[in-house]
């Protein structure tokens, strides 16, 4: 039976942009049944969110992701202007509700990649793309006992994304075999993950391609500019609230450090 008190697509996007807002949990988003509701929760937040939209991530890239929360496949989030931070960043853990972090590849795009009936290919989609760009994802989500919750709910806020920490562009990339390419994450200078381009999707490129794709079935567009992360090298792992954390993606593209920092009000 339909719970006639559930929210709507829109009122769902309200919720979330009011937990945002407020820094408090979201409890029922049971409207949300499908990949498609959660997507529609996604475009309808973009409309009512004041902040623009840089890019995008792929979650649940690899099977351990997957697992982690019951997902058939990946699934697509949004960035936004003022959640993506230059390394080294000191952020207070209390702007989000979790403090998850992984190290990632992201693409900087050097061409637009508009929606289109045919599907692009890995091949297009490289040729499409200006710079790797090391970063860390901080994976944060506004539902309230999110373990317990469905997939489509963790897409439709925003696919567990609280931002990025981001290097410096490497236009050179293609001279990295980023399949093999060994990164590392350390919290506190103790290992935590270690893993390959090989762990997302296969490699970090066909999870690009993937996003592409998915966007284009929504009627959205890559644009010339926009940074994609294309998920996890080294697993999910929960920094505490006072702690330092960093992936080393080897000496071509460096270490991204955050300094997780209550600060005094």
């Amino acid at each position: 039976m339909k719970n006639e008190n559930a929210p709507s697509m829109t009122d769902a996007a309200a919720l979330l942009a009011t937990a945002r807002q407020r820094h408090e949990p979201v409890g029922d988003l049971s409207t949300v049944r499908t990949f498609d509701d959660a997507y529609a929760v996604q475009s309808a937040f973009r409309a009512c969110w004041p902040q623009e939209v840089v890019g995008y991530k792929v979650g649940c890239s690899s099977e351990q992701s997957q697992r982690l929360v019951n997902a058939p496949g990946p699934i697509a989030g949004c960035l936004f202007a003022d959640s993506v931070w230059r390394q080294p960043a000191t952020l207070d853990p209390r702007h989000f509700f979790v403090t998850g972090v992984e190290a990632e590849f992201g693409f900087r795009m050097a061409a637009d990649l508009p929606p289109r009936p045919t599907p692009y290919s890995p091949e297009e989609t490289a040729a499409a793309v200006a710079a790797v760009v090391p970063l860390i994802e901080i994976c944060d989500t506004r539902l309230s006992d999110w373990r317990t919750r469905r997939i489509e709910e963790i897409t439709a806020d925003n696919a567990f994304n609280g931002g990025v920490v981001i290097g410096s562009d490497f236009t050179a990339w293609r001279e990295l075999d980023l399949g093999a390419h060994q990164v590392t994450l350390a919290i506190d200078g103790v290992p935590k993950g270690a893993g390959t381009g090989a762990l997302v999707l296969g490699h970090p490129l066909l999870a690009l391609t993937w996003l592409v794709n998915e966007l284009s079935h929504q009627g959205v567009g890559l644009r010339a500019g926009e940074l994609v992360a294309a998920g996890t090298c080294t697993g999910l792992h929960f920094a505490p609230s006072e702690s330092k954390v960093v992936a080393d993606f080897g000496p071509r593209l460096g270490q991204i450090t955050i300094h997780f920092r209550s600060r005094v009000s």
